[in-house]
């Protein structure tokens, strides 16, 4: 006669089944994170090739890394009513890459081409929570928006829906000078900076930022920030932000630093 199995049996198999999910749920949750932190670095590494040769076209480095929100006319808007999509919007390094997806982490939550926002400058700028502007620095120049499917322009502030700015030109005064300094061990003597008045280049600056003619290559460019986990909407600490050098280099770091710092990060 055949027999059922009794309950102990079916207790104990669902027991096992219930170990082994538990050990392979989170193997399979790392190996997709790996996989997407892996394409994010392919990404900035081809954003890179595609900044170096603008800069050999241009002698200069873009004011904008993806692409600011544009009507159909091309004229600035943070009306999301009146923007293009992204795919739309005319980007400086368009023709340097092979499509628009480039700019795009698969961590983040917004695929969305036509979703816009503003921004601010992030924590370790010298204009550390005002709005981004066209001029930086000047309160008479109108404010931009940024496509928040563009993951490499801003990022979200802990686990809000504001962003803040990551790429940019110019980011030190006096103040983040000094940080520098210590930092090299008093090998640097960095003083005014450029948000310091009169705004604009210094001799006695701080070369490792984008906007100078030949900055220095250990410049941070840009860094990614979805791949972060939060206590609050501060970040812990884990080598979790993907960060694109000026020497090339794309590399992990630690996501509290570069919260507290990102523009003093060194390669």
């Amino acid at each position: 006669m055949r027999r059922g199995f009794t309950l102990v049996e079916l207790l104990t198999v669902i027991a096992i089944i219930a170990i082994l999910a538990a050990i392979i749920f989170p193997v399979a949750g790392t190996v997709r994170e790996n996989a997407r932190k892996s394409r994010c670095s392919s990404n900035l590494q081809q954003i890179f090739v595609a900044l170096q040769a603008y800069k050999e076209d241009y002698r200069a480095y873009p004011p904008v890394l993806g692409a600011y929100a544009v009507d159909a006319n091309g004229n600035l808007t943070c009306n999301p009513a009146n923007a293009v999509p992204f795919n739309l919007a005319p980007k400086p390094l368009g023709s340097y890459l092979r499509n628009d997806e480039i700019f795009y982490c698969p961590n983040n939550p917004i695929d969305d081409k036509r979703v816009i926002t503003q921004a601010v400058y992030p924590q370790g700028h010298a204009l550390a929570g005002q709005p981004v502007r066209l001029r930086p620095g000047d309160a008479s120049s109108p404010v931009v928006c940024f496509y928040r499917y563009d993951s490499y322009s801003t990022g979200r502030i802990g686990q809000s829906s504001a962003h803040e700015l990551h790429y940019t030109l110019f980011w030190s005064n006096q103040a983040l000078n000094q940080v520098e300094n210590q930092q090299n061990g008093g090998a640097t003597n960095y003083g005014l900076g450029y948000f310091d008045g009169p705004l604009g280049p210094k001799p006695t600056d701080n070369p490792r930022q984008l906007g100078y003619r030949t900055p220095d290559t250990t410049a941070v460019v840009t860094w990614c920030s979805y791949h972060r986990s939060y206590n609050g909407n501060v970040p812990t600490r884990a080598k979790s932000d993907i960060v694109l050098f000026l020497t090339g280099n794309v590399k992990t770091v630690d996501s509290f630093k570069m919260f507290e710092s990102p523009y003093t990060m060194r390669p």
